[in-house]
């Protein structure tokens, strides 16, 4: 589990630094207060263990960093020729930098350069006189020489420099799924790409639970049927079946949530704003599974919101179910450096009591 990290230079934010990460991280502040570019820059990061693109694999999008060129519009851009969208104020002099410390003390930094695609790690090399710059597939020394080399390599390289944990730490990263608003009108992509898997370990009951407690959907089971000369996943109702795709949003955006959470072993989730399309109803009852998933499967979630239902259903959820939850509050300047306070459950609960939002602490 990461304990702290530390972003730099990275679209909104020129420096941020957050300490006391939990289990559940709820990042909250106003618009433009870089919630979205802290998801961003630690889905980043995990690029430098697995740079191919999963989830939001479609319409020539095939790794991470085109993803994020691209998410926040989908307009072509290329590495080649748009990378400085992804640096603070366009200037790529300076590297994106992300660094991890981990529960066991660990320190792990991942940099971007303008003159390099791939996210690269920075670790002490062998003597620890000089920092070595590796990442899957390449060793890079500080003049920017490049040299192939093997996996095995690597993860020796790495595996030394963590203690022998080099592979725990590999797939942490490398498993991270980034549930965003755009994968969320996506239902039908990432079912075909999760929905065996699924299946194949019967976690369809999970969804099934989900829709039944949560959304008044009288489900028995979920299955596939041809429509035309497409096959469309199909809710199966006492008397009739009822396309997934005519599910009210809410439910599939909490369908697509707990498919994710499911699947993750070992890892980390970032999720942007879940509350979105949701009744609190649906929204709690999607809070309660998620966090029996995190708890379940050693997941650390980082969850972006604007919402003090989810944040005061979570902390009520939490309770009752023994999860660690960190709140969050974030601010930047104008110079780009965010400032960032913790609120713990007690903190909010207070700040209620008093008749104060905690998502305008920056005006009190």
């Amino acid at each position: 589990m990461i304990t702290s990290l530390e972003i730099k230079n990275y679209r909104a934010i020129k420096s941020c630094k957050i300490e006391g990460l939990s289990r559940v991280n709820v990042f909250i502040g106003r618009n433009n207060s870089g919630k979205s570019s802290l998801l961003e820059a630690i889905y980043l990061a995990s690029a430098a263990f697995k740079f191919e693109e999963r989830l939001h694999k479609k319409d020539g999008i095939s790794d991470k960093i085109s993803y994020l060129l691209n998410r926040r519009g989908f307009r072509g851009l290329t590495w080649d020729r748009d990378r400085e969208v992804l640096w603070h104020m366009y200037k790529c002099e300076d590297p994106i930098e992300v660094e991890f410390v981990f529960c066991d003390g660990i320190k792990l930094k991942t940099k971007l350069f303008e003159w390099h695609e791939h996210p690269i790690l920075e670790v002490p090399y062998r003597d620890f006189d000089h920092m070595c710059l590796i990442h899957y597939g390449a060793v890079n020394s500080k003049n920017k020489s490049m040299m192939k080399t093997s996996t095995d390599l690597v993860m020796r390289v790495l595996d030394e420099f963590v203690g022998g944990r080099g592979e725990k730490v590999r797939r942490f990263l490398s498993d991270m799924e980034f549930i965003d608003a755009n994968l969320m009108r996506e239902i039908e992509h990432v079912e075909k790409i999760l929905w065996r898997d699924l299946l194949k370990y019967r976690l369809d009951k999970i969804i099934i639970r989900m829709l039944k407690s949560g959304y008044d959907v009288e489900a028995e089971d979920i299955t596939y049927v041809p429509y035309g000369e497409i096959f469309q996943l199909v809710v199966k109702l006492p008397d009739a079946i009822v396309r997934v795709d005519d599910l009210g949003d809410g439910a599939k955006v909490s369908m697509m949530i707990i498919m994710v959470a499911a699947l993750s072993k070992n890892t980390a989730v970032l999720i942007e704003e879940p509350e979105n399309h949701q009744h609190p109803s649906g929204l709690a009852k999607t809070l309660e599974i998620f966090l029996e998933m995190v708890m379940e499967n050693r997941v650390q979630a980082f969850i972006t919101t604007h919402s003090l239902e989810l944040i005061k259903l979570l902390n009520a959820i939490a309770r009752e179910k023994n999860v660690d939850v960190a709140i969050f509050f974030m601010e930047r300047d104008k110079a780009g450096n965010v400032n960032v306070r913790r609120l713990t459950p007690e903190n909010v609960s207070v700040l209620d009591r008093m008749g104060i939002d905690p998502r305008f602490l920056d005006i009190i």
